[in-house]
């Protein structure tokens, strides 16, 4: 057979792997039934010889077949499956493609069976006991539920794994366990961003915005988009993962990445919150009654009922059918032009009775192969940097601008950046809600916070 090219070797090799274990998982191939001979296989699978025996050495090296010199290639007899329990947090369906990675982690290791539970979200109490009780085997934890973690000093729940080359450098701190063991392998990655419908932008003969932006020079654009039956700007007011941003980019003098949150007080700076309040209270700019819920602003958005959003490129996932342009931008400045990181990880539980399998489910999970399924086929980023900066989204009619998460690490600041805890920020939004409904007053807002700091008013 002539010598085939190195893609053409790695499609037939893999379209041959994939059918042989459908064939041996249905039930085609049985128990201690001979596959066809190697002859055979490099016809039926346009393969040489060497390149049919090294598809069959991965099989055997997964336990599916036994060859036996001189006689044949025989299908491995049965092996219970071992079952373990997956905590995800529901979004990563759409966000990471985790349906489909499921399938393939089964395709590779049919004898492990992978069983989802639904994680809630801003909840680390429940996955806690999720965790103690021998539930999860393996699970996501995002930044917040972390940080809540090692605030009540939990993260001895989690099993130790080691820090990889391949993962951003800036991503593995914040899942840190302890110096150089992490809690949790860095799985994908998001800043907050802007999202603007480029087609109502040149309907008012507007320029896009830029990473030169501040908030007022937005908020002017936002003004001059107002339109009947529209709305200017959205996006999910009362999320921990929004409205810290006009907190931290109007810090002057934020506490330590490495500090206990629980050493510094209330340094709340309010012209950024303040700012917020005046401008979704404005007639005509934000759908106050409307884009309170998961998914809301991105709904509107893509109805075009929004011209421009606070997202993240989890979220820019709601939109792959969009039929309009729109494109992303970094987020305007106040005082400094952070952003806000998010990202989720996976965590081995230390009680596991599975950790094996478990570690196995892991390794895939933030392998080339998958991490390069998410880059391909949904706009969150994978954690692996090499497939982030290597690998295309295939995805049509996908923003310009996509890319621009490559010069924006500089500016990306987390939860743990904030002077306070995760658990006063939680309690922090209820007062917002009322300083939003001009209920109460920046002092009422402060009465929530540690009291060893002063407000800056």
């Amino acid at each position: 057979m002539a010598k085939i090219d190195r893609h053409t070797f790695q499609t037939r090799t893999r379209h041959m792997s994939a059918d042989l274990k459908q064939k041996i998982n249905s039930g085609a191939y049985s128990p201690g039934e001979y596959l066809p001979s190697e002859l055979a296989l490099t016809e039926l699978y346009k393969l040489s010889k060497n390149s049919v025996r090294y598809v069959l050495d991965e099989l055997v090296q997964e336990g599916l077949i036994i060859k036996i010199p001189r006689v044949g290639t025989q299908v491995a007899k049965s092996i219970a499956k071992e079952t373990i329990r997956f905590g995800v947090y529901p979004s990563l369906y759409k966000e990471a493609g985790m349906e489909e990675l499921i399938k393939r982690f089964h395709e590779k290791h049919p004898y492990i069976h992978v069983e989802t539970i639904e994680l809630p979200y801003v909840s680390s109490d429940s996955i806690a006991n999720l965790i103690r009780l021998g539930i999860v085997d393996v699970l996501t934890v995002n930044l917040q539920d972390m940080y809540q973690f090692k605030e009540r000093n939990s993260l001895d729940l989690f099993a130790g794994q080691d820090r990889r080359d391949n993962i951003y450098p800036f991503l593995t701190p914040y899942f840190e366990k302890e110096p150089g063991v992490l809690a949790a392998q860095p799985f994908v990655y998001s800043p907050v961003i802007l999202c603007y419908n480029k087609e109502h932008l040149k309907e008012k003969r507007l320029g896009e915005p830029n990473s030169s932006w501040s908030w007022d020079e937005l908020a002017t654009l936002l003004r001059e988009l107002k339109a009947p039956h529209r709305y200017s700007i959205a996006f999910q007011l009362f999320s921990m993962n929004r409205w810290p941003i006009f907190w931290m980019q109007n810090e002057d003098d934020p506490a330590p990445a490495d500090s206990n949150p629980s050493q510094y007080g209330a340094s709340m700076p309010i012209e950024g919150l303040r700012w917020l309040r005046d401008l979704v209270t404005e007639e005509g700019i934000f759908p106050l009654a409307l884009a309170q819920g998961e998914f809301e602003a991105e709904k509107l958005f893509k109805e075009q009922k929004v011209s421009v959003m606070l997202t993240t490129y989890y979220m820019l996932n709601e939109l792959k059918n969009a039929d309009f342009s729109f494109d992303i931008a970094q987020l305007p400045h106040f005082k400094n032009d952070k952003t806000l990181l998010l990202s989720t990880g996976i965590a081995l539980s230390a009680e596991s009775g599975h950790k094996e399998p478990a570690a196995c489910f892991v390794n895939y999970l933030t392998s080339d192969e998958a991490q390069s399924y998410i880059r391909q086929n949904t706009y969150s980023l994978p954690a692996s940097r090499y497939i982030t900066e290597t690998v295309s989204v295939d995805i049509k009619n996908k923003p310009s601008r996509l890319e621009l998460h490559r010069d924006y690490s500089s500016k990306y600041t987390t939860y743990r950046d904030l002077s306070i805890s995760i658990q006063t920020l939680i309690r922090f939004e209820e007062s917002l809600k009322q300083y939003m409904s001009y209920l109460t007053d920046e002092e009422g807002l402060a009465e929530v916070l540690l009291p060893a700091r002063s407000l800056h008013l």
